[in-house]
């Protein structure tokens, strides 16, 4: 078999190619799944979502908040996993509970603390007020204002602090 020379030079050609298509899928492969993604802070805007509109949804507070003379219930705050359907099990008892809530009321008048209470790990507190580089590895906070109006015609200032630790999941 005789090879002529246009025919070994298409050959090089079409190895180059081959080659070229090789590298650029090994590119957009390493690309995609390379880098994780982090959706912590998401997470805690969904979170904090979910717990203003347990607090007060629709123009409504939640009736088991407050007693029928405008008094904050102290059983709403024992028992505000249960009733905002919020479960912070982990799957390990050796691994810390990932996520912290703060719920907050002021009064609109003065802006003092009317009522408050939190649940979850307290230890993620201390990382929301650090804002230097390389702060990937701590957790993600996102605080939520909203205005709330009773019954009784009092309107209160709630602050919701929400907090996602899962560094080890999330990071590098």
């Amino acid at each position: 078999m005789v090879y002529k020379k246009g025919e070994k030079l298409i050959s090089v050609y079409w190895f180059t190619i081959l080659v070229i298509v090789a590298v650029g899928i090994v590119l957009m492969v390493n690309s995609y799944y390379g880098n994780s993604y982090d959706v912590r802070e998401v997470e805690a805007e969904i979170l904090s979502e979910k717990v203003a509109n347990c607090i007060y949804f629709g123009g409504k507070v939640h009736p088991l908040l407050l007693t029928p003379q405008g008094v904050f219930r102290e059983d709403f705050r024992d028992n505000f996993m249960e009733r905002c359907s919020l479960n912070f099990d982990v799957q390990s008892e050796f691994t810390p509970i990932p996520y912290y809530v703060g719920v907050q009321f002021l009064t609109f008048e003065d802006s003092r603390t009317f009522f408050k209470f939190s649940v979850g790990n307290n230890n993620y507190k201390s990382d929301c007020e650090i804002k230097l580089g390389g702060s990937e590895k701590l957790a993600k906070c996102v605080e939520k204002e909203f205005y709330m109006k009773t019954s009784s015609e009092k309107i209160y200032l709630v602050k919701i602090l929400s907090i996602v630790g899962k560094t080890n999941e999330n990071t590098n």
